[in-house]
């Protein structure tokens, strides 16, 4: 479950993806559209701070950036107890992409004839940070992209990993993403908070919290609590 691990996913755009490959190479080649610029918590935090940042965490804790788990599910109505960490992880894991190149699709893949290529990845800083809420495993993650508008997109694998999400509802997830600002839920069993947030300068933010695919659910952190508290931590950044 560690955010390495994720983002070594994330960058190969596996085959079984389908359609949502194609709208995250789309997306990956473009930087218009919404600049990133709205409300929210992270309207002082920039991909350069997020990188820096994620170079010298400690992976002991606790979560950089002034997230608070604890306090996020207090102020969403939450009333679980929270510890640092789960078994077999630690409580912060960080991962800094250097980018990858333009590629060939994998074997098999339907792309658009005008794209004979998967578009080149930029860099990135991906910071996670795990819990345990009652007795399941519960993770936060920061993904932060100095390109305009694609951090959702570059997220899709990891959204569909976590949230059980189909492709065609992953499709729809990407064509009417949050704007900065905003936070969702993912379609189908609403398992994923995602938070686009506000970064300053050039850049793109996205929050999101979820519970380990492969544990027990913990019922309270689905649907609009799991809102409320997605919405409670991306207000809660700061450099």
């Amino acid at each position: 479950m560690t955010a390495d691990r994720t983002t070594a996913k994330m960058r190969r755009v596996p085959a079984l993806l389908g359609a949502v490959g194609i709208v995250l190479g789309a997306a990956a080649c473009s930087s218009s559209g919404d600049s990133g610029s709205g409300s929210g918590g992270g309207g002082k935090l920039s991909y350069d701070q997020v990188r820096s940042t994620a170079q010298g965490v400690a992976k002991s804790g606790p979560c950089p950036f002034g997230l608070d788990l604890a306090a996020a599910l207090k102020g969403a109505g939450i009333d679980r107890p929270v510890t640092a960490g789960a078994k077999d992880e630690q409580p912060v894991d960080t991962d800094l992409g250097d980018g990858v190149p333009a590629q060939d699709w994998p074997a098999g893949a339907s792309h658009p004839a005008g794209m004979p290529s998967m578009p080149a990845t930029p860099p990135s800083a991906w910071v996670t940070c795990t819990y345990t809420v009652g007795s399941t495993p519960v993770r936060i993650d920061l993904l932060a992209i100095p390109q305009n508008d694609i951090a959702v997109n570059i997220m899709l694998p990891h959204i569909q990993r976590f949230g059980n999400v189909g492709v065609d509802q992953l499709t729809q997830f990407a064509n009417d993403k949050p704007k900065a600002g905003e936070t969702r839920l993912t379609p189908g069993d609403a398992s994923v908070g995602v938070a686009r947030v506000a970064a300053k300068g050039k850049g793109d933010l996205v929050l999101t919290l979820t519970q380990d695919a492969d544990a027990a659910v913990e019922p309270s952190l689905v649907g609009e609590p799991l809102r409320k508290a997605t919405e409670q931590l991306a207000a809660q950044l700061r450099p």
